[in-house]
């Protein structure tokens, strides 16, 4: 869902202690009923965040990107004062619900269930990494993800058949690859806001595309997308920019907005299993 550059951000501001969520939930105190944490074996490779009917598997992702998720940040730049490991160090997580939580929110919308499983997360990072974080808001560059001139090119994910399953996440395949299923263009921008091409901005999705959607994406990785418009090289494949707009139909526009962060005021290594 993934690394991103440091950003420099101005204008920081609403500076409020996260004591809990930020809206009221649909299930009271919920939170996972088993979880086991364990560092990714060295050498692993791929990585993913998927969330199944009643449990979450991420495979061989840094910290940040659970804390990301938990508070709905896109950009390594809307997280401040995290210490080096949170970056660095690839972690196992299998969470399982309890069976009534689970019954519960597979009968709430999506994006109630996404609402609580944040929340979930978030209680997560609380009990078993000790994190003590502060929201606030910064003022910096961004990408805005819009559809491109001749129309998205994402396949919407179908209906569920009676008793058929579906995972919702994304997968990176390696660099230069990654694979979404059954997810919002919301997810979409969040994906792109975590590869080195967005040099750290924050992608705000402006496609005006509700629903769930599969899709494919293939490009040549870069390090700056200070030029990545430019299209492609001789030897390789389309830079992001281009594989966005000929692959998915979707272009990335450079402006300027307020997003929110949050601040690690403490967060350790997480406790045994």
């Amino acid at each position: 869902m993934t690394l991103f550059p440091s950003l420099l951000a101005s204008a920081l501001a609403l500076a409020v202690p996260l004591c809990g969520a930020q809206t009221p939930l649909p299930i009271a105190d919920a939170k996972f009923e088993v979880v086991v944490i364990k560092p990714t074996t060295p050498g692993a490779t791929g990585y993913s965040m998927n969330f199944e009917r009643d449990k979450m598997r991420i495979h061989n992702q840094p910290i940040k990107e659970v804390i990301k998720f938990a508070y709905d940040l896109k950009s390594d730049s809307q997280l401040l004062n995290a210490p080096g490991w949170v970056y660095t160090d690839g972690y196992e997580i299998d969470a399982k619900e309890d069976e009534a939580a689970s019954a519960a929110l597979m009968k709430m919308p999506r994006e109630d269930r996404v609402v609580v499983l944040r929340e979930m997360v978030r209680q997560m990072l609380v009990e078993r990494f000790h994190l003590e974080p502060t929201r606030q808001t910064v003022e910096v560059p961004i990408y805005a993800l819009v559809v491109a001139k001749n129309g998205a090119k994402v396949t919407p994910t179908p209906p569920l058949a009676p008793g058929e399953q579906r995972n919702h996440g994304w997968q990176g395949h390696g660099p230069g690859e990654a694979q979404g299923s059954a997810i919002t263009m919301d997810l979409v921008a969040w994906v792109i806001s975590g590869m080195p091409e967005a040099d750290g901005r924050v992608v705000v999705n402006k496609t005006n595309m509700p629903g769930e959607y599969d899709w494919k994406l293939r490009w040549t990785p870069q390090s700056n997308s200070a030029t990545a418009g430019a299209g492609t090289t001789a030897e390789a494949g389309p830079t992001l920019f281009t594989a966005l707009q000929e692959q998915l139909g979707l272009k990335l526009e450079s402006q300027k907005g307020t997003v929110a962060a949050v601040a690690i005021n403490h967060i350790e290594r997480p406790t045994e299993n």
